[in-house]
């Protein structure tokens, strides 16, 4: 097998590279950079198994490069960045766009904007506003948190399914 395409300048721990079979998936530490045995017909499944492999290799990323900076605080249950909020039925009216599926959880004709805060000692905030809302990326996140309100403050609580448009790329 011979690599055709290696970025010279790389600023990201999982990249791919071409190869004159298919695609293989690599990943870069501080010394060295690991490649996938195994090729693939698409930068995405090469991506995914550079992921798997890092998994399995116990490798912590840490690189010395200036151009990389991880933020050092980001919440797992929200989107970092919104637009425009899109139902299914816009969605489906734009084929060559890509969306990630959000959830917003509605009490009534308000949207939850903050809820379970244990910095703020606050319990729930709500918005009229559905771009204020918090929005989960996983249904099951979402769900678990509109369960313990509907526990701690009682019914009411729905969930809503919307899409945001991704702006990055697969490869």
């Amino acid at each position: 097998m011979e690599i055709l395409d290696i970025p010279a300048t790389n600023t990201k721990d999982i990249f791919t590279a071409k190869t004159d079979k298919g695609y293989v998936g690599c990943v870069q530490t501080q010394i060295c950079f690991h490649i996938t045995t195994e090729t693939f017909p698409n930068a995405l499944q090469a991506a995914n198994a550079a992921r798997k492999l890092r998994k399995d290799l116990g490798v912590s990323i840490q690189k010395s490069s200036p151009n990389v900076q991880k933020s050092s605080k980001k919440s797992k249950n929200t989107v970092t960045w919104q637009d425009r909020l899109y139902t299914l039925a816009e969605v489906e009216a734009m084929p060559l766009l890509r969306f990630k599926e959000v959830w917003l959880i509605l009490h009534g004709n308000e949207y939850v904007s903050d809820c379970l805060n244990y910095e703020k000692k606050q319990l729930i905030k709500y918005s009229p506003s559905k771009d204020k809302a918090k929005l989960f990326k996983c249904h099951e996140e979402a769900k678990n948190t509109m369960r313990t309100l509907r526990g701690v403050i009682g019914p009411g609580f729905n969930l809503m399914r919307l899409f945001v448009e991704t702006k990055e790329t697969l490869y």
